[in-house]
């Protein structure tokens, strides 16, 4: 019997498709950040600002470009640990909206910049309602692994994010930054994301969104910048990113 001219198989295998499709579409993250050494110092206050404007997939049907806002204040608790707390904005179709936020923990045991080794981790639990509208309660666990050799600098964030809705699920959102010091203030590398990817399909590359930058990094003072421009390499990824981080450090 063939397929083709079986209804109730093309029935299923179409509703099959679009449900998958569905749930690979996605937005960019409000924070499209490699986590490294930066903490709030002990009893002390950071602010970190970061704004991305991206073009989202042809599928979403969005009039213009979406431009997303996130807002962080951290303070350090502790010479090895930072707590923080995000607030999540947009402006997309002419609209502004506040999309959720999130608190977390940040823990570095050393911040030994001549060291080899470099490690961390990082809890957070998120709120976010994204530009399709759909609202997401997770919990993120970051580990955060670096080696450094001379000039060059390689991090990775190998996370993992379980909802906590009515159905729970876990999902691998690993992300990875080669950096180059091109002076002792400024660096010039590369980050990768794969946002939301679900365990049970990493075998299907081609359908997880991937985003590539190429990102200069600077610092003055007590500022530092991160300044990125991205573009999708799947089908299921934005078109292009343009992003900023801003962090500021107050004693």
């Amino acid at each position: 019997m063939s397929f083709v001219r079986n209804p109730i198989f093309l029935i299923k295998f179409s509703l099959s498709a679009l449900w998958i499709a569905s749930g690979l579409v996605l937005a960019a993250p409000f924070e499209i950040k490699v986590h490294d050494e930066l903490i709030a110092d002990y009893q002390h206050s950071a602010y970190e600002v970061e704004t991305n404007l991206f073009q989202a997939p042809s599928s979403q049907n969005l009039t213009t470009n979406v431009f997303q806002t996130r807002l962080e204040y951290g303070y350090g608790i502790t010479e090895k640990s930072e707590l923080g707390a995000n607030v999540y904005l947009s402006n997309y179709n002419g609209v502004s909206y506040v999309n959720g936020g999130k608190l977390s923990h940040m823990y570095i045991p050393t911040h030994d910049e001549e060291g080899l080794w470099h490690y961390g981790v990082k809890n957070e639990i998120n709120y976010i309602q994204d530009v399709l509208g759909t609202q997401t309660t997770y919990y993120e666990l970051t580990p955060i692994l670096a080696i450094q050799l001379q000039a060059w600098r390689l991090t990775i964030n190998p996370s993992v994010d379980i909802t906590l809705n009515k159905n729970s699920t876990v999902t691998f959102s690993p992300s990875a930054k080669v950096a180059y010091s091109l002076t002792a203030v400024t660096d010039i590398g590369i980050e990768y994301y794969a946002d939301n990817v679900p365990n049970k399909s990493l075998y299907s590359l081609t359908q997880q969104p991937h985003t590539a930058y190429l990102v200069l990094d600077t610092k003055y003072q007590k500022t530092e910048l991160n300044l990125g421009v991205g573009k999708g390499v799947t089908a299921t990824s934005d078109n292009w990113v343009v992003k900023l981080i801003a962090a500021f450090h107050f004693n």
